[in-house]
């Protein structure tokens, strides 16, 4: 059990004392209080699932858990140690932006929804004119979706495909927050219609990840911008909490088998297993797993080359027919080869943030890595976050915070190209402005419709 070992504490312990520094500076109107999103996400992935599911650490040696908790002790001391120095540098940059656009929150929601449109069209064409379908994807993973695709596609239209994916998933969360920035109540209605319509495609696929790129940012930006008393938020960030809990415990129940049996039952809760456990934030196991299987000799530290394979992934496999398939020699190792599947094995398996630094830079300089790259990701955000006179960076900083998450699972670009495609609209959005406006005076902060006092004055400097 993780309570026998030492480090579990000292790393439990220094988790504790950077959160209660984070919160002490965002109450202090710091920016750098924005590294809460980070502990709150090592939490998540290495510290909750051994109290849930404790039977599965039961025949884990005792060393390879000390020593994993060694190592997330390494990544919180790296990431301390490196975001201020990585930030101040991020943050003086210059930037070539332009801030104040000119666009209304009404423009801008209607360049956003009208990519939506597009891509919601060609989502439906793609399902064979099927709304429904499209829309409700109820046979799971088993099913097609409006963008799902072959795991290895060679051709140049799976790439297509996933950058329309990826970019849609970025269109939903951009619509979800600026829900809270239109002046008007028809123009809410509206971008809260789309962004309803939306989410059932993205829950019933049962890829947790891309709801939570779709719901997050909406969520966040309720916290920072609602109008209620931020007693009321908080309260409903926790119901928000427990519904994605439990929404996610049927997902993971029904998503390999899909979901029309249990819809349509006369008592959908009989075929729910009441014992269930949140299961998927086992990422401490896994950081046992790759540190055993660096010590059997089947692989060594890759030196960065594994993080290279993710830079390089956006390669099409048309144009770099033998581009490395990212993980799968780790997922072999782990026992799930097999030759059904179009990669070679039946389940790819998520190394986690600070086990891919491992595999990539070693044991001990392995979690230190992946702080640096953490920090470096938390820079960014922090200066979007400073460049929130934009409309179009807050969005961006929102849907950056809605991604951490999932870089708990795997600091990978498959996580980022929501973003990534975000910022592509936005710069070409702020070029596009620049050619409308041959002069555009400086910016003002930018305040949601009938706004009262707001969680972000909180990380104002």
């Amino acid at each position: 059990m993780v309570t026998h070992e030492l480090t579990f504490y000292l790393a439990a312990a220094a988790l504790v004392v950077l959160t209660v520094e984070s919160c002490i500076k965002l109450l202090n109107r710091n920016t750098f209080g924005i590294t809460l999103m980070v502990y709150v996400t090592v939490f998540a992935w290495y510290f909750v699932d051994p109290f849930l599911n404790p039977e599965e650490y039961d025949y884990l040696p005792p060393f390879s858990l000390g020593q994993s908790y060694g190592q997330v002790l390494l990544f919180l001391i790296g990431f301390r140690v490196f975001t201020p120095a990585i930030t101040r540098w991020i943050v003086r940059r210059p930037s070539f932006a332009i801030f104040d656009t000119r666009l209304t929150p009404r423009e801008i929601l209607i360049a956003t929804g009208a990519i939506w449109l597009l891509l919601f069209l060609i989502g439906i064409y793609r399902m064979n004119g099927d709304v429904i379908s499209a829309v409700l994807p109820l046979d799971g993973r088993g099913g097609e979706t409006m963008w799902g695709r072959g795991a290895v596609s060679s051709s140049a239209m799976g790439f297509l495909i996933s950058f329309g994916g990826y970019l849609f998933n970025a269109a939903t969360a951009f619509l979800g927050a600026l829900i809270f920035f239109q002046r008007s109540t028809a123009w809410r209605l509206l971008a809260g219609a789309m962004f309803a319509i939306t989410l059932p495609s993205f829950f019933f696929a049962g890829t947790r990840s891309h709801f939570l790129v779709a719901v997050l940012p909406f969520i966040i930006t309720y916290l920072f911008y609602g109008r209620h008393p931020l007693i009321v938020r908080f309260t409903v960030l926790a119901v928000a909490f427990v519904c994605l809990d439990q929404g996610f415990r049927f997902v993971t129940a029904f998503r390999g088998t899909g979901f029309r049996e249990v819809l349509a039952a006369e008592n959908p809760y009989e075929l729910v297993d009441e014992n269930m456990r949140t299961s998927g934030l086992n990422m401490i196991q896994e950081l046992c797993f790759v540190n055993a299987y660096l010590d059997s000799g089947d692989t060594s530290p890759a030196y960065g080359a594994r993080y290279l394979n993710e830079l390089l992934n956006f390669v099409p496999r048309a144009i770099w027919p033998s581009k490395p398939l990212i993980g799968i020699d780790y997922a072999k190792w782990r026992g799930f080869e097999s030759d059904e599947g179009e990669l070679g094995v039946s389940t790819t398996i998520s190394a986690g943030m600070i086990g891919g630094g491992v595999l990539n830079f070693g044991k001990i300089l392995g979690p230190v890595a992946a702080g640096i790259l953490m920090a470096l990701w938390t820079g960014l955000l922090i200066r979007w976050w400073e460049q929130r006179k934009s409309l179009l960076r807050l969005m961006l900083f929102m849907l950056g915070v809605g991604l951490t998450f999932n870089l708990g699972r795997d600091i990978t670009l498959l996580v980022l190209w929501p973003v990534i495609f975000a910022y592509c609209f936005v710069r070409l959005t702020e070029l596009w402005a620049t050619s409308r406006f041959s002069q555009l005076p400086r910016g003002a902060t930018v305040v949601p419709a009938r706004a009262g006092s707001v969680l972000a004055g909180q990380l104002s400097q």
